[in-house]
């Protein structure tokens, strides 16, 4: 991860430096400022495969592309703004879009722009590789300064960007490769690709949405009133969609939420400075008939919940 902060800049400084700081980052651009006084932002800037995670903070400015700046540059990127806080407001071709606080807005990085942030701001920008996108979305170009809707498709990609945002740091290379491409799908799918575009993402998609479903699971393995039916209508699928796809990997979705469940209590007991007993860590997962945990324990790790715990003791862990 590369990062740039004005923190250490001299004060007088600190704005020409901003401008190198987004030309490196991003692209060849010029930053624009009214007020006199000192600025203060920072970048970080995350490689994901093919893609960039780039995070800025910064004061209210201006930064503008123009054709002459586009023609020194070798490489091709659209660009998506997750706007967490603060006003924007995007100008290109002869189209404004203003982007609040939540908003996305999606733009060309080979055609001139203006991004007016027009407040203190906070942004996670992704930047996608031209070709890349192209190959599942040819009518992307056409899509620039249009609001993405906030339904079915779109309503995912916004769903998994603010999620993407928060864990691109976390993610091992093979993972990140793995999401770099359903992020191009979502975001070809969203921008309503052609019929043929569409089916060649469309099986990547389902996947982006099960393991987001198998992590909203995960997440509730505490909860006495998970079931099927609040999970598929959380993920806005139908609750015979979500349990075909459950079939389709050789497990129904009790099976996976047992076994998840039995997981979730190993880590437990495996934790040799906790301090509950088997029957409260059986109850906190979900479980509500100890006998029935005990059976399931054992049948699926091949000890009691006692052996494990005692195990753990032993060894420390």
């Amino acid at each position: 991860m590369r990062v740039w902060s004005t923190d250490a800049v001299p004060k007088r400084e600190r704005f020409a430096f901003w401008n190198d700081a987004v030309c490196d980052a991003f692209l060849r651009v010029r930053t624009e400022r009214a007020e006199r006084a000192a600025f203060n932002g920072s970048i970080s800037s995350l490689p994901l495969a093919s893609l960039y995670v780039n995070r800025v903070r910064s004061e209210r400015h201006l930064v503008r592309r123009s054709q002459r700046t586009i023609s020194s540059d070798t490489e091709g990127w659209f660009f998506i703004n997750l706007q967490h806080s603060g006003d924007c407001v995007l100008s290109q071709n002869g189209r404004d879009q203003h982007v609040g606080s939540n908003g996305i807005c999606f733009f060309d990085g080979t055609r001139p722009f203006d991004l007016d942030f027009q407040s203190d701001m906070a942004l996670t920008c992704f930047l996608i590789p031209r070709d890349a996108l192209l190959a599942r979305a040819g009518n992307a170009p056409d899509s620039v300064v249009r609001q993405i809707p906030r339904t079915g498709a779109g309503a995912l990609l916004h769903r998994f960007s603010v999620e993407l945002a928060e864990a691109a740091p976390l993610l091992s290379p093979a993972a990140a490769a793995q999401v770099g491409d359903m992020y191009l799908d979502l975001l070809a799918l969203a921008l309503h690709a052609t019929p043929t575009d569409r089916e060649a993402t469309r099986r990547t998609v389902r996947r982006a949405i099960f393991a987001s479903i198998c992590a909203d699971i995960r997440l509730r393995l505490t909860d006495p009133t998970l079931n099927v039916g609040s999970i598929a209508a959380g993920a806005g699928v139908a609750t015979r969609t979500l349990q075909t796809w459950f079939h389709e990997r050789g497990m129904s979705f009790t099976d996976y939420v047992l076994e998840q469940r039995l997981n979730f209590a190993e880590r437990q007991l495996a934790n040799s400075a906790d301090n509950a007993t088997v029957s409260e860590i059986a109850y906190a997962v979900g479980f509500s008939d100890l006998s029935y945990f005990n059976r399931c324990f054992r049948r699926h790790f091949g000890m009691t919940p006692s052996d494990r715990r005692a195990a753990a003791r032993v060894t420390g862990g």
